[in-house]
């Protein structure tokens, strides 16, 4: 019995997803705990005001990153499969291609911002429009360091990665706090977020020098007509999926007073602890069913596996959340006023672990290129949106509007799911995938 289990367990830590997933979590783990020590310093160090400005800076930050988010996949996506293929000299050539359409993309996002900014001050009802203009330059460098961060998520360079999310994290942190106690405010707290880009972007071209010392002896021609087939669905799901954790804290500061949006803000941080613990699982499952796709191999199991591994974390987060939500609020946001949140505790917990279900799912449906899911996803993000504005009498309407979307989503994708990837056939592979017998047994 107990040789069983060695062998079991050594089976599992071999298995690709495992190992790989061991990579980004360490360095994730450790990143994410630097960053949520630094947006706790914020928490506690700023007035509820300014935390509440920030919050909602910050999800404007997340949705008008989201175009690089969808970008961000389809590099993933051929940069795995010609790197998978072997085909080097058409991934230089895509690498070339796309850093000229992110520097100028990046441009255009800025002449936006600049343009936009006074109405952005007025809606969010900030006192300096200064804000919306440094929030312009974060996500234009979040678009430069996105080029790099996702050719090392195709090429499969976890170790790196994990590397480059501590040190950029530490970056971060050093930064904000020495900001922020020099009376900056949230300004510094944004200027942290620009100089962690950067630090991304500088140091991520170390394992990828080997692109560009590549000659290329023929013209390797992207296929364009293939790309965007791929691109205009994958956009539109993505920005559908980054609004459903975001539009709710924007929506809040539009409607409550500050003092409440604060409060809001906080109980949404220690919610997306969540995704902290998860998040690695879609990054690293992406490009491996990518891989295995391109060549040939079965996916399923892999696919399931990874939606245990999300799971079962979440819930049991969750359930803490529920039980001690008090001591939560204690320990990240240092009580305060913000004791008064504690009912919405557990309950933005199954908001976020429901949030976790859906995006691993539409992560595998994008990386086997149905993208037909899109209309689903942006429905379900539409829904959300003209809810919550009609109804938002209290944050339990709120959040309980965000679980009721994201439930039905997930009936549909658990559906679609069902009718195209499974059989009895399959379903005996996956239970052997998921107690293997051999270290290369393989789905």
């Amino acid at each position: 019995m107990k040789e069983r289990l060695f062998i079991l367990g050594k089976n599992f830590l071999k298995h690709e997803l495992i190992s790989n997933s061991i990579y980004i979590f360490i360095g994730s783990l450790i990143g994410n705990a630097l960053a949520f020590l630094l947006n706790l310093f914020f928490a506690r160090s700023l007035s509820y005001v300014d935390y509440g400005i920030f919050a909602s800076l910050l999800s404007i930050i997340t949705i008008a990153s989201i175009p690089g988010g969808s970008i961000s996949t389809i590099l993933v996506r051929f940069s795995t499969e010609y790197y998978s293929k072997g085909q080097i000299d058409k991934l230089k050539n895509f690498y070339e291609k796309s850093l000229k359409f992110i520097f100028s993309f990046s441009f255009v996002v800025l002449v936006i911002f600049i343009i936009f900014s006074p109405l952005i001050k007025d809606f969010l009802h900030l006192d300096n429009i200064w804000y919306a203009v440094i929030v312009g330059l974060c996500v234009v460098a979040g678009y430069i360091q996105m080029l790099n961060s996702a050719f090392l998520q195709g090429l499969m360079k976890f170790s790196f990665i994990s590397f480059v999310n501590v040190f950029s994290s530490f970056i971060k942190l050093m930064v904000g706090v020495m900001l922020v106690l020099l009376g900056f405010k949230t300004f510094g707290a944004l200027d942290s977020i620009f100089f962690m880009y950067i630090t991304i972007f500088v140091i991520s071209f170390i394992p990828l020098r080997f692109i560009f010392t590549k000659r290329i002896e023929s013209e390797a021609r992207v296929p364009i007509r293939e790309v965007l087939t791929y691109a205009l669905p994958a956009f539109v799901t993505i920005l559908a999926m980054a609004s459903f954790t975001s539009i709710d804290v924007i929506l809040v500061k539009h409607f409550f007073n500050p003092t409440l949006a604060g409060y809001y803000s906080g109980v949404s941080l220690i919610g997306k602890v969540i995704l902290y613990f998860t998040a690695t699982i879609p990054a690293v499952m992406f490009p491996l069913v990518i891989k295995r796709n391109a060549t040939g191999k079965a996916f399923n199991g892999l696919f399931l596996f990874s939606v245990s591994l999300v799971l079962i974390p979440s819930l049991m987060i969750t359930a803490f959340y529920y039980i001690f939500p008090e001591f939560v609020i204690n320990l990240f946001l240092g009580g305060r006023s913000y004791l008064t949140m504690s009912p919405y505790v557990g309950l933005f917990g199954l908001f976020i672990t429901l949030f976790s279900i859906v995006n691993i799912f539409v992560n595998f449906f994008l990386s086997v290129n149905k993208t037909i899911i899109s209309f689903m996803v942006v429905g379900a993000a539409v829904l959300q949106i003209v809810l919550l504005w009609a109804y938002h009498s209290d944050f339990y309407q709120i959040i309980t509007i965000s679980i009721f979307v994201l439930t039905l989503l997930l009936i549909g994708l658990l559906f679609i799911f069902l009718k195209n990837f499974t059989s009895l056939v399959q379903i005996k592979k996956i239970y052997l995938f998921l107690i293997p017998q051999t270290p290369n047994k393989e789905l």
